[in-house]
């Protein structure tokens, strides 16, 4: 098998798990990382840290919780950056911010390495059907050279222009994602508290502008108490947090951002940050004094 198809994936987690096992069993050898050992020794070929992952290959895709998780595992003790051989590519596949990607970017450049970011869209179902949307930062040149394995992993891949437009377009999608949830969750709120047919609003919404995914997908699962699938709480905020930090650097205001993550917040502190972002339908919209 070339080196071509074989690739380093650090990050094992929900989605990162189901992106590695699919890209086994489309005949690519991963060598794979995490900090649960029992999720690395899952796969055939495992590595004990990102430097024995980044020595023998010349990919290595990362799909990590957060930023400075990111920044260790490249630049970090036993980090890609020590074993890491000229010519490789590291894809930042992980909701990072943009921030963090050009930072590790520059300092990898001096070894010859190169980083991409390459946030992606959808969910589980998709990770673990190579159906998942890319949206990809890096020159013309580094996309086009890393699209054989983006293919592979996604039906769908948009180049948003240089190194951490990836990032800024999805937390800019995010935004919204996150927000109309929570608009969803108030109109239902402010229907319940007024005595109103809940079932009568929903369907209303359905027939009208309001109509959304997350009314159709997000909404009926949380409706039945079904918290399990999707994204997590605690993601959701740190993505709304990466969004109104680097918002604040350009001096912008956004308050529907900043209106939709009091929710995340709420979810996280009341220990759901592991449950889908649904999981805000089981607060009261009550003001708390």
């Amino acid at each position: 098998m070339s080196e071509r198809q074989r690739i380093g994936f650090i990050g094992l987690g929900a989605m990162g798990s189901l992106m590695a096992q699919h890209l086994v069993s489309v005949g690519v050898q991963v060598v794979a990382f995490d900090v649960d050992e029992t999720k690395r020794r899952q796969f055939e070929f495992f590595a004990d840290s990102p430097a024995d992952v980044a020595k023998d290959v010349e990919w290595v895709i990362c799909m990590l919780p957060h930023p400075d998780v990111l920044q260790n595992v490249l630049l970090g003790k036993h980090g890609i950056r020590e074993t890491a051989r000229p010519g490789t590519m590291v894809i930042d596949m992980s909701t990072s911010g943009p921030d963090i990607d050009v930072f590790c970017a520059q300092a990898l450049e001096p070894s010859g390495v190169e980083l991409i970011d390459a946030p992606v869209g959808k969910g589980t179902w998709a990770a673990g059907q190579g159906a998942l949307t890319i949206l990809a930062g890096g020159t013309s040149d580094q996309i086009a050279r890393a699209t054989w394995l983006l293919r592979l992993l996604g039906t769908k891949i948009i180049h948003c222009g240089p190194l951490g437009s990836g990032q800024v377009v999805k937390l800019g999608n995010n935004i919204a994602t996150c927000a109309n949830l929570a608009a969803v969750y108030e109109a239902y709120q402010f229907a319940t508290s007024n005595g109103a047919n809940v079932e009568a609003l929903l369907e209303v919404m359905r027939e009208t502008a309001a109509d959304s995914w997350q009314l159709n997908n997000t909404v009926p699962r949380a409706l039945a108490n079904d918290f399990s699938l999707g994204f997590k709480s605690s993601l959701a905020l740190k993505d709304l947090t990466l969004t109104l930090s680097r918002a604040a650097t350009e001096g912008l205001h956004l308050p529907c951002t900043q209106g939709a993550l009091t929710w995340y917040q709420r979810s996280v502190d009341a220990g759901d940050g592991d449950r889908d972002l649904g999981v805000i339908f089981k607060q009261s919209a009550r003001l708390i004094d």
